[in-house]
């Protein structure tokens, strides 16, 4: 085994507003001409008028163009505006459900507010039960809230809530599910009871829960493993690695992984993201802390200009640039290499995350197995074809041809769609735009959206007919438009 199939190691290595004249100083005028001053008194009047409506009409263009154009405010508040409630079956089979073709509609709303550029909720569901962390908009307070929801009825559903200490350096991390517990960053959460507890790793962030291991990183050079005995923390090792990214890069969003754990039983590692010349990424064993440089930079060439990406898969990952596509295992061998033509193909999101061999089928050109369909941006990205996996013929949609008049091209950064592929969610990251986002009816080739719709972040799917995302003003929930 070279070094550069597997070198193991363990070593630290507003439009202006307009402003009335009325304060200039008046121009003296003799008493004779008086009469005459008051005579221009009325086109003066009337040009400042003028001035007034098309200033107002410039503003009101530019605020139309601006929400054309997909750049709506996004702090604009909809507390107000109308909600539907939630009567579907609670399920959830990774697609969406064709129902989402008649439409979006808000189903309902829960109140987390937050100050005008302060954090989001972050979200998670587990089964029927919607977990909320929320920062205190007040900074100075370092607390945190925690609540849980049933949102298997009408109307969510609190079970309970708690708050907590929040640590001094938090940033934005996830949820991490541990058992009966949930960690974010390092603050663990009993999922019962809502009982918060700080856990000894602060300033790392877990990533990850394997067989009762936490690893926990610090987004710069070391990670540690720690398990529970009784109620206390024990670290079972620390080991150091190259520069780390944090978080996942947008490459592995190619399978939309969940967690960075990939492999099975003895063979599980957790995927890291690091800055380094001659890798992309490094795993880490869970049991050991053992760290194996993955990805070799080595077979791309001139990386600099052939930028090299790489997806996580059940099983590995698969890494590729421009012309080449390299596998590696869950241990960090190369398992495959085949040549590549790069192309702007999406599979659906539909549940499951593929292994390295049907990842690397797909980008050497086949359709995806393990996902309802490909959609794929055609030049210019002004049509989207989309393949069906099993075979029917492919169609297109114009993304144009939308309910919420949004006409910039579109480039698919998610895609989703129903079993029968009869209605395809496709959501667009652009430049300095973001909630691109709609879903597209087959048969009629129309997308339906929403202004909150468009305005939510961190979009997520509790049912096949319920998505969840982050407001100014807390969570909210969308469902399907009825009929």
């Amino acid at each position: 085994m070279s070094n550069d199939d597997h070198p193991g190691t363990n070593t630290p290595p507003q439009a202006e507003q307009w402003v009335s004249p009325s304060g200039t100083p008046p121009i003296p005028q003799p008493a004779n001409a008086r009469p005459h001053a008051r005579r221009r008194g009325r086109p003066v009047l009337l040009v400042a008028l003028l001035c007034v409506i098309v200033v107002i009409v410039a503003v009101l263009g530019i605020r139309q163009l601006t929400q054309t154009l997909g750049g709506q405010d996004p702090h604009h508040s909809f507390t107000s505006a109308p909600t539907v409630g939630y009567s579907g079956s609670s399920t959830s089979t990774g697609a969406i459900s064709p129902a989402w073709a008649s439409g979006v509609e808000t189903a309902w709303r829960i109140p987390f507010p937050s100050s005008q550029y302060g954090p989001r909720a972050i979200t998670t569901v587990e089964g029927t039960t919607l977990y909320v962390f929320f920062e205190n908009p007040d900074h100075a307070s370092h607390q945190a809230t925690v609540a849980a929801f049933d949102i298997s009825s009408e109307q969510p559903r609190e079970l309970w809530r708690t708050t907590g200490s929040l640590p001094e350096s938090f940033g934005r991390p996830t949820f991490v599910s541990d058992g009966d517990q949930f960690i974010v960053g390092s603050i663990v959460i009993d999922k019962a009871t809502g009982a918060q507890s700080l856990a000894p790793w602060e300033g790392s962030k877990a990533l990850a829960a394997v067989d009762g291991v936490v690893v926990a990183c610090d987004g710069k050079q070391a990670c540690s493993g720690w398990t529970q005995e009784s109620s206390s923390w024990v670290r079972r090792w620390e080991t150091s690695t190259a520069s780390q990214e944090g978080g996942l890069p947008r490459s592995a969003m190619l399978t939309y992984p969940d967690t960075p754990v990939i492999g099975t039983g003895e063979h599980q590692s957790v995927v890291l993201s690091v800055d380094s010349p001659t890798h992309l990424v490094q795993l880490l064993d869970p049991r050991t802390g053992q760290v194996t440089d993955a990805a070799s930079a080595s077979p791309f060439r001139d990386r600099d200009n052939n930028v090299v990406s790489f997806a996580i898969a059940s099983d590995g990952i698969v890494a590729f640039n421009d012309d080449l596509v390299v596998a590696y295992d869950a241990d960090g061998f190369i398992t495959g290499v085949h040549s590549y033509e790069k192309s702007l193909r999406r599979p659906t999101r539909d549940g499951r995350v593929p292994s390295t061999s049907e990842l690397t089928d797909f980008l050497v050109g086949g359709l995806p197995a393990w996902s309802n369909a490909v959609v794929t941006a055609q030049t210019g990205a002004v049509a989207l074809t989309v393949t069906p996996s099993d075979g029917s013929p492919a169609f297109d949609l114009d993304p144009a041809n939308n309910d919420q008049y949004h006409f910039s091209t579109f480039w698919p950064s998610e895609v989703r769609a129903g079993a029968d592929v009869s209605v395809v969610y496709v959501e667009s990251v652009e430049a300095n735009t973001t909630g691109n986002r709609f879903f597209f009816d087959k048969a009629s080739g129309q997308g339906h959206g929403s202004a909150e719709f468009h305005d939510a972040e961190d979009l997520s799917w509790a049912f096949d007919d319920l998505a969840i995302g982050v407001t100014i003003d807390g969570v909210v929930a969308f469902t399907p438009k009825a009929s």
